[in-house]
C-alpha cells in the first residue's frame, strides 16, 4: 500500500515518523538533514549490504536507481521491516532537474515524469503487508486567486504527463494551527478543503482533522481495509459452530 504524506514546511511531516515502531520500519532520507526522532541514532543504522545480507534501516540517497533497488532488497529479503518510509520525495525530482539543467529541449520533463511515476508504481506492487509512505511537499499550481495545492513537481510540463496525485488513495495533507494566545497545534488532514488533493478512502477516518500519528494513520486504514474480511471471518467462526451444534444434537 501506497500513502502520500503533504504540507508545506515545518508542519510536522517528518515529525509524525517518531511515532513508528523502528524495528519494522525503514527510513529513506532524500536529503542528509537528520531525522527528527528522538535517539534516531541508537534506532536507525546506516543501510549497507554485509557479507551479501543487508542490514540497518536508514539509507540517505535521492537517486532513483538506489531506491528502487532497496525497495526490491525490501520487498524480497527483510520480512521484518513493514513500513517503508521515502521522506522529502520531491528531492528525487530536484536532483533530476538540477543534473539536467544544460540540456535542452522538454524531452527532459518526460524523463522526470517517468522516473518518479515508475518509482511510485514500483512501490504499490510490493507485498501486500509493506506500507510505503511517500512525504513531499506541496506546491500551489493554481493562482493567488485560485489556489490549488498539490504534490511537489518540476512544474506544469510533469503535470501535463502523469498526475502524481491520482496515483495515491491516500494522500494526507499537514496543518499548523495557531490560537489566539498564540498556542501551536499540528493536524493531519484527511479530506480536500476543496482546492487541494487530499484524499482518503470514504468512510476509513471518522474525522478531518487527526492526531499527527503515521503508525495510527496506518493502522486506522489496515482495520479499514481489512475490517470486512475479519467480520467474515467470525461469520464463518459461527456458521462452523452452528454446524457443530447441529451435529450434536443429531447424536
Amino acid at each position: 500500500m501506497i500513502i502520500g504524506l503533504a504540507g508545506l514546511s515545518g508542519t510536522g511531516k517528518s515529525t509524525s515518523l517518531r511515532y513508528l515502531n523502528y524495528k519494522t520500519t525503514f527510513i529513506i532520507s532524500c536529503t542528509n538533514k537528520q531525522l527528527q526522532i528522538p535517539g534516531f541514532r541508537r534506532k536507525y543504522k546506516k543501510a549497507e549490504v554485509v557479507n551479501k545480507k543487508p542490514v540497518g534501516n536508514w539509507l540517505v540517497s535521492n537517486d532513483y536507481t538506489t531506491i528502487g533497488k532497496w525497495l526490491k532488497i525490501i520487498d524480497k529479503l527483510r520480512p521484518d521491516i513493514k513500513t517503508v518510509v521515502v521522506d522529502d520525495a520531491n528531492y528525487c525530482l530536484s536532483n533530476n532537474i538540477m543534473d539536467s539543467a544544460l540540456e535542452k529541449g522538454w524531452d527532459k520533463h518526460v524523463v522526470f515524469a517517468k522516473n518518479y511515476y515508475d518509482l511510485i508504481m514500483e512501490a504499490s506492487e510490493l507485498r501486500e503487508d509493506l506500507n510505503v509512505v511517500f512525504i513531499s511537499h506541496i506546491i500551489n499550481a493554481g493562482t493567488d486567486l485560485d489556489e490549488h495545492w498539490q504534490l511537489y513537481s518540476s512544474g506544469k510540463m510533469l503535470d501535463r504527463t502523469v498526475n502524481i496525485d491520482g496515483l495515491f488513495s491516500y494522500i494526507l495533507y499537514t496543518e499548523r494551527q495557531v490560537d489566539d494566545e498564540g498556542n501551536i497545534s499540528y493536524f493531519f488532514r484527511t479530506k480536500t478543503n476543496g482546492n487541494d488533493t487530499c484524499r482518503s478512502v470514504d468512510g476509513c477516518f471518522k474525522d478531518k482533522l487527526i492526531e499527527p500519528n503515521m503508525q495510527k494513520v496506518l493502522d486506522t486504514i489496515h482495520n479499514f481495509e481489512y475490517g470486512e474480511e475479519e467480520e467474515e471471518i467470525a461469520d464463518d467462526n459461527n456458521e462452523t459452530n452452528n454446524d457443530d451444534n447441529i451435529l450434536n444434537e443429531a447424536n
